[in-house]
């Protein structure tokens, strides 16, 4: 991964707390920390007694998953958003999209969203809320993003707003697992950043969260092809050499000295791989030239994007040094019909707000091989 130009960091960049809009246009904004959960008095004082909102938004970022050898245990959030708004109705659910995957018809009650949603009240034993919800996504659907953690992370955050932030973060966590299956990117879009996911002997994980610098680009470029769960599991190998898995273990580590040292001269070396690169790569046209046009460009490293349980697209990850490695790599993503996008790494977690602000993602989104607009 590689330095961008630095950027004024003012307000915006600052976790939000909760925020409502007032009759008569007038807006106050908390200076707490973002956090899936707050203390219960703070709670209520923010909201204004014990009074549930009518009307509330959660914010969840997109994620990237193993960054090469830390195969379902690493995840990065990163500048791409999935936003979910919930608005009390007397019954039953809808259920309207925008943005990426609006297309697609969904079944209200198979929606990722509604589904997480439900699942902690019945978690919790609780009676469910109807809601209508409106999701507008900057996500890509099914292109080893993190779409679908960013939806479970979502509907859970909704819930526990619902019910006065009743689960910490670390039983959200706990059920976002049981839901998507594995931790890596639901890790990612819980807690923000660079997550490692760390399975206990108990059977549980820990999300540890890995220091990052701030100086880091990352270009995603996104083919446009189908690649079916099955066939990508396929490909993977049964057994690998000892010494190949004590050297993926190696690099592995070396990924996070290298990432909070900011020591990017080693990068390309630690985001080698022998568990699934070198197989999905097989599947993806011209991986080698997009892999050639970013280092030539300057980018300090390649990798593959995504989860090889869920993969029916197969990204590939350019972290690259400014436009002009996104300029370069778009052209030859462009050859293969593919899109490409800038999508910084996101420091912030899931949060949540009484009221909507503006649709759409903190720096990011996908055009058809050119520069970002």
């Amino acid at each position: 991964m590689h330095r961008h130009r630095a950027r004024a960091q003012g307000s915006r960049a600052r976790g939000r707390g909760l925020r409502r809009d007032r009759e008569g246009g007038s807006r106050t904004e908390s200076p707490a920390p973002v956090h899936p959960r707050m203390k219960k008095a703070g709670a209520r004082a923010r909201r204004g007694g014990t009074r549930k909102p009518q009307r509330w938004r959660a914010v969840v970022p997109a994620s990237t998953s193993n960054l090469g050898p830390g195969f379902d245990s690493l995840g990065l959030a990163l500048r791409l958003s999935l936003q979910a708004v919930a608005a009390r109705i007397p019954s039953g659910f809808s259920i309207r999209r925008t943005g990426e995957g609006s297309e697609l018809a969904v079944d209200p009650h198979r929606d990722s969203v509604l589904g997480a949603y439900r699942h902690l009240f019945r978690v919790a034993k609780e009676p469910v809320p109807t809601i209508a919800l409106t999701i507008h996504s900057a996500i890509p659907i099914a292109r080893g993003l993190g779409s679908s953690a960013a939806a479970i992370v979502a509907g859970l955050t909704l819930a526990n707003h619902w019910m006065r932030e009743r689960f910490s973060t670390e039983e959200l966590f706990r059920e976002a697992i049981r839901l998507e299956g594995h931790p890596d990117n639901v890790a990612a879009a819980l807690y923000g950043g660079l997550t490692l996911s760390l399975p206990l002997h108990d059977g549980s994980v820990r999300a540890l969260p890995l220091p990052m610098p701030r100086a880091l680009a990352i270009t995603l470029a996104v083919p446009a092809i189908h690649v079916s769960t099955a066939k990508a599991r396929a490909l993977l190998p049964r057994s690998i050499p000892l010494h190949e898995a004590a050297a993926n273990t190696a690099r592995a580590m070396a990924l996070g000295y290298v990432l909070s040292s900011g020591r990017f001269e080693l990068l390309a070396e630690a985001l080698r791989d022998v568990y699934h690169v070198p197989y999905r790569a097989r599947l993806i046209p011209g991986f080698d030239g997009v892999v050639e046009a970013g280092r030539r460009a300057g980018a300090y490293g390649v990798t593959i994007s995504g989860d090889e349980r869920r993969l029916r697209f197969n990204p590939s990850l350019v972290p690259g040094v400014d436009l002009h490695i996104h300029d370069v790599v778009g052209t030859k993503v462009r050859r293969h019909l593919g899109r490409i996008a800038r999508a910084d790494p996101e420091r912030r977690r899931a949060h949540r707000a009484d009221t909507p602000g503006r649709r759409g993602s903190r720096r990011g989104g996908f055009g058809d091989g050119g520069r970002d607009r």
